[in-house]
């Protein structure tokens, strides 16, 4: 049985209110699932409101309030915004939940905390080796696409308690899911290819012969005589026409068949599954890593071509409004930039 792929959840960054891209990250669900069921929740703002303070359990439109070069960014205080909020999904801050993982490398995410079990949704990402804060800090993500976003963060000046000097903020966030399809498993693709490649059923007939028997039938008409010939082609019209009806209702029916079967397969397999641990079958067959890494690089440039035709859409908007003189008020139109006066302003009297 395959290892669970580990989910993958994204934050779109903006600086000043500029876009600069997209951070992808991995967690590591199979070491501490429960700090990254936390994470993952609150880039996807399923949980709602919080019971306890009201506020809404949600990374979207929070800010990094504080940028160490060559040490870490920090963010996730979506309450307060400056580094002294942040609510978990669990209400009360959770317990550290295994230092196994050593804080090695740059792009790590890392969770911050006031001391010993004190995590909540405040975390950072480091940006070089940090050693000395093993054992006191839970790794438990990392970034695996768009490291230089976080380096671009790095380069923004800050004031001398290292908060930013320009706003740096999440204005979007979300879970990204491998594509295939759900249910479906190693097995029960198999036995379906199986069965899409079988004998055709007794009911079905193959179109080659099929045709070969019309092409009898107009020979063999053809050969009554010459006063018949329209009769033969207006019949012949009439079997092609009948043949290719059949067919597709033959079609349809081998569809819906193999629909039921694939439906009846994955049942068993998942039932067989569930009663013994011991015959689990494999995890979804779906995309591969490289796959989903095209896939979301592909994403990703098309997301960035459609803000770039929406800018052009907005200055093209703004240019047909034309130009005003900020000195005389005065507007100008048009390609020559022709001095437009409004009608209601300089009616003539009469």
């Amino acid at each position: 049985m395959t290892t669970p792929r580990r989910p993958r959840v994204f934050m779109d960054i903006a600086v000043d209110g500029s876009p600069v891209g997209r951070v992808i990250f991995q967690l590591f669900a199979d070491i501490v699932p429960k700090t990254s069921e936390n994470f993952r929740a609150l880039c996807t703002g399923e949980r709602g409101k919080s019971l306890t303070s009201g506020q809404t359990l949600y990374y979207k439109n929070s800010i990094f309030h504080r940028v160490i070069p060559e040490f870490m960014i920090q963010g996730g205080d979506f309450t307060k915004k400056n580094g002294t909020g942040g609510e978990s999904i669990y209400g009360a801050p959770f317990p550290d939940e295994d230092f196994s993982l050593p804080v090695d490398a740059a792009g790590l995410l890392v969770m911050a905390n006031r001391g010993p079990h004190t995590n909540s949704s405040q975390f950072f990402i480091t940006l070089a080796p940090a050693e000395h804060l093993n054992g006191k800090h839970v790794v438990f993500g990392k970034v695996v696409r768009g490291m230089e976003i976080v380096k671009a963060m790095e380069e923004i000046q800050t004031d001398a308690k290292d908060n930013p000097l320009k706003k740096v903020e999440v204005v979007g966030c979300g879970e990204l899911e491998f594509k295939g399809q759900p249910g479906t498993t190693a097995a029960a693709a198999a036995a379906a290819a199986t069965t899409s490649r079988a004998a055709p059923s007794k009911r079905e007939r193959s179109p080659s012969r099929s045709r070969s028997r019309s092409r009898s039938r107009s020979r063999s008409g053809s050969r009554s005589g010459d006063s018949s010939g329209s009769e033969v082609e207006s019949d012949e019209e009439e079997r092609a026409r009948r043949e290719r009806k059949r067919r597709r209702k033959e079609e349809k029916r081998e569809a819906k068949r193999r629909r039921k079967e694939e439906k009846k397969l994955a049942k068993a397999t998942a039932r067989a599954g569930s009663a013994d641990g011991s015959n689990a079958v494999d995890p979804p067959v779906m995309e591969t890593e490289e796959e989903y890494d095209l896939r979301l690089e592909r994403e990703e440039q098309e997301r960035r071509e459609a803000a770039r035709l929406e800018a052009q859409k907005r200055q093209r908007e703004i240019s047909k409004m034309g130009k005003i003189d900020e000195r005389t008020g005065i507007r100008y139109k048009g390609r020559g930039q022709m001095r437009f006066n409004d009608p209601e302003k300089y009616r003539s009297r009469p």
